[in-house]
């Protein structure tokens, strides 16, 4: 009955987004970078909904992300789940190598790339291979954690804090402590945002997570890897608005349904606050601090969402750092996973200490990362 009900979803045409995030690497290579649509795709992956495949990597592991299309009917979540299944079992079928999938569920003729905001996914999940063998039992079971349904209850309630006393935007640190921040906006993104996660724990470097409340909604597993692996997360709106162009109410909700969901899927207040695109008034500056967040600029622009080359962006970061720098970057750049491990080494080769923008305001030491390890080498 189920392979009928699956059968008869590929038939139709949704869209079912895999992300694949290998960790280990086996006898079958994964490659580097890989971009393949429609036919192309089908044929990699031997399924014929398939609409897109991307493959990339930070230089120790690689992701993929994968499109399927089929057609959301009410009532059909069994199905839906059932197709997710199969989704992950044929990913791990092309690339053993693998160590995690990420899935999305889209309805057919809504999904134009990740980076559209036309349709949220319908059903995310994310499946390490240590979680293979129960993942689809736990699933059916309704105890499967790594998971986002689109009929999960709204998590986004208010999350009242204590308002600032100011309302000035902080753009760095100060200047008298050998440390510096790195920030990366717009997260979660299933197929980089996993990549940046590994290469951080690889340097043992805490950073800042600029959320868009949306994404934090569709991925909150991601949400809360971030917390765990010691990152701090900051509120980026709830839907990447300019804030500038809204009335003083919709900035207001902007601001408190992101800090809310936040709240409760980490279980921490949220203090900081960047405005999407720098976009700044007083009205902006004054609604984030009537809600407890500090409104955090930067000092370094990396420039990374301009197409730099990775040579480029890491040439750039050594030439400005400076004490109390706090560099803007995002986490959805392929020249940015190319950088980074450069980056972090020139900053720690200039006895810098890389801490997340609380860390950096605070007096307190840099805290490092639990299970900090040199990385190693890339194969």
């Amino acid at each position: 009955m189920v392979v009928r009900r699956w059968r008869a979803l590929l038939a139709t045409g949704a869209v079912l987004l895999l992300s694949l995030t290998p960790m280990a690497r086996t006898g079958v290579p994964t490659p580097a970078t890989l971009d393949l649509v429609g036919p192309a795709a089908q044929q990699r992956l031997h399924l014929s909904a398939a609409a897109s495949l991307r493959l990339r990597s930070n230089g120790f592991v690689s992701m993929a992300f994968v499109a399927l299309t089929i057609r959301h009917t009410p009532g059909s979540i069994e199905a839906e789940e059932a197709l997710a299944v199969q989704a992950v079992n044929a990913a791990y079928q092309v690339f053993p190598d693998l160590a995690e999938v990420d899935v999305a569920l889209f309805e057919a003729g809504q999904y134009l790339g990740f980076a559209s905001r036309a349709a949220p996914p319908l059903l995310t999940l994310s499946v390490p291979a240590q979680q293979r063998p129960i993942f689809a039992w736990a699933l059916r079971r309704g105890t499967y954690p790594r998971v986002w349904p689109a009929h999960a209850p709204d998590l986004m309630a208010p999350a009242p804090i204590a308002p600032l006393p100011t309302r000035r935007p902080i753009w760095r640190g100060a200047g008298t402590t050998q440390a510096a921040a790195l920030t990366f906006d717009d997260a979660p993104h299933p197929l980089y945002t996993p990549l940046l996660l590994d290469l951080l724990r690889r340097y043992g470097v805490p950073a800042t997570f600029f959320v868009i409340g949306q994404n934090a909604e569709h991925y909150p597993y991601f949400v809360r890897d971030m917390v765990k692996a010691g990152h701090q997360v900051g509120n980026h709106t709830y839907s990447h608005a300019l804030l500038k162009t809204l009335t003083a109410g919709e900035v207001r909700s902007e601001l408190a349904r992101t800090s809310g969901l936040l709240r409760h899927l980490t279980g921490q207040d949220i203090t900081a606050f960047r405005p999407p695109g720098g976009g700044l008034n007083a009205a902006v500056l004054g609604a984030a601090a009537a809600q407890g967040l500090r409104t955090v600029m930067w000092s370094h622009d990396a420039g990374d969402y301009l197409k730099a080359d990775a040579q480029s962006l890491q040439k750039a970061f050594a030439h400005h750092l400076h004490p109390g720098q706090i560099t803007l970057l995002h986490d959805k750049v392929d020249s940015t996973l190319g950088a980074l491990p450069a980056m972090i080494q020139a900053a720690q080769a200039r006895g810098y200490a890389l801490r997340t923008v609380d860390g950096l305001l605070s007096p307190e030491p840099a805290r490092r990362l639990a299970g900090h390890h040199p990385a190693p080498a890339a194969p």
